[in-house]
């Protein structure tokens, strides 16, 4: 079994992700080397801002609304992401909760019974259907009065339905920023149905995948990003079987894919040198199992608290050779990106040249600006991962 250290798995996944070298060229390469990027604005475009030299919020825009080659979708653990139409069918049969635990979950939770909800699903694609896409306040308006169950009822079946493959995001309304999203019927925006997959075998596919984004990994780390069990994650890596190779990592049992062997022995840490501004929820630190053991490639023990909250979610990160070496926030219409870092060893040449990069990719000129120290996240009122600096100032 081949040894690999910590900096050559990081140093490899940098390179695939677009982080360091020369960085990826599309938005396609984006979310293929991510295993998907989170869908939530702004974290995509900033996402692909960080990994394509010359992105542009239009090159994400093109993809996911004219070309419709992405969707959004909500996948792993239940989390929005932007996702490549080949990959939906295995996405949509093995990852998030079983239809049926959707189906009684919104039903009790709407008060509704499950034959009333299944019945206002069908009479949402019914009004959907043939017309431009329309927004949840919409959708009421159309149906009209007399809807059952109580007023989160309709909109916990629209997303009933997006967990159904019935229904899709569409162009948000308003700037880049916004998450107000109309929904549009999926055979009339991608122009056929979903296609049917056997769990197990779109285990095995998703499997694949996350190793292509993130090996070498761990088997819980595979289970923590899919939100699998342990009882689905082991055959699933079985199944690969030549494809797969175990290492071990930093003295941890490990799989990297077999062809990318080669190229994960031969690299060093000078591979992975860079600096790159990571907006929150990015799926360089969302890839890996939520503790700081799982995530030790990425963050330091000491700089945990001030990277992950309690419940797992990453904050805006600036990354130095793939560490967390601060956090940051964008202000695009103060046209400021704040900086705070953890040391005093941060290249700030480097760190202000991104952030010239970022307001070329949004159209907008932007001044960086510094800030103190950051202490934990949990200094901060709830959701300070979302703003990291202005939120404890």
């Amino acid at each position: 079994m081949a040894t690999v250290s910590l900096a050559q798995a990081r140093a490899h996944v940098l390179v695939k992700q677009g982080l360091a070298g020369k960085g990826l060229g599309s938005v396609l390469e984006a979310v293929d080397a991510t295993g998907g990027i989170y869908g939530t604005a702004p974290t995509c475009y900033l996402s692909c801002a960080a990994r394509i030299p010359s992105f542009r919020l239009a090159d994400l825009d093109r993809e996911l609304y004219s070309e419709r080659s992405v969707v959004r979708l909500r996948a792993m653990r239940g989390m929005a992401y932007i996702e490549p139409l080949p990959l939906l069918p295995a996405l949509l049969a093995c990852t998030g909760e079983p239809r049926d635990k959707t189906l009684k979950r919104i039903a009790r939770s709407a008060e509704m019974t499950e034959a009333q909800t299944l019945e206002l699903a069908d009479r949402i694609e019914a009004v959907l259907a043939g017309r431009p896409p329309m927004t949840v306040k919409e959708i009421r308006e159309a149906l009209g009065g007399d809807l059952p169950g109580n007023s989160g009822a309709l909109q916990m079946t629209v997303a009933l339905l997006g967990r159904y493959g019935r229904i899709v995001r569409a162009k948000a309304r308003g700037s880049w920023r916004s998450d107000l999203y109309p929904y549009a019927r999926w055979t009339d925006w991608l122009g056929a149905p979903v296609e049917e997959m056997d769990p197990a075998e779109a285990r095995v596919e998703v499997a694949r995948r996350y190793l292509r984004a993130y090996g070498p990994a761990t088997a819980d780390d595979l289970k923590w990003w899919t939100g699998w069990t342990k009882r689905d994650t082991l055959p699933a890596l079985a199944a690969l079987g030549e494809e797969a190779t175990p290492v071990s990592l930093d003295g941890r049992d490990a799989w990297v894919l077999t062809d990318e062997l080669d190229a994960l022995t031969s690299i060093t840490p000078q591979d992975g040198r860079g600096v790159r501004l990571l907006p929150v929820w990015d799926s360089y630190f969302m890839g890996y199992a939520t503790t700081p053991a799982g995530r030790v490639r990425q963050v330091r023990a000491e700089d945990y608290p001030r990277v992950y909250d309690k419940s797992g979610n990453a904050t805006s990160v600036v990354i130095r050779d793939g560490m967390a070496a601060g956090v940051w926030e964008l202000d695009a219409d103060a046209g400021t990106a704040t900086v705070a870092p953890f040391g005093d060893d941060l290249p700030w040449d480097d760190v202000a040249a991104q952030v010239d990069a970022l307001g070329h990719a949004i159209g907008t000129d932007l001044r960086m600006e510094r800030a103190h120290v950051p202490g934990p996240l949990s200094d901060g009122p709830r959701n300070t991962f979302l703003s990291p600096i202005s939120l404890r100032s």
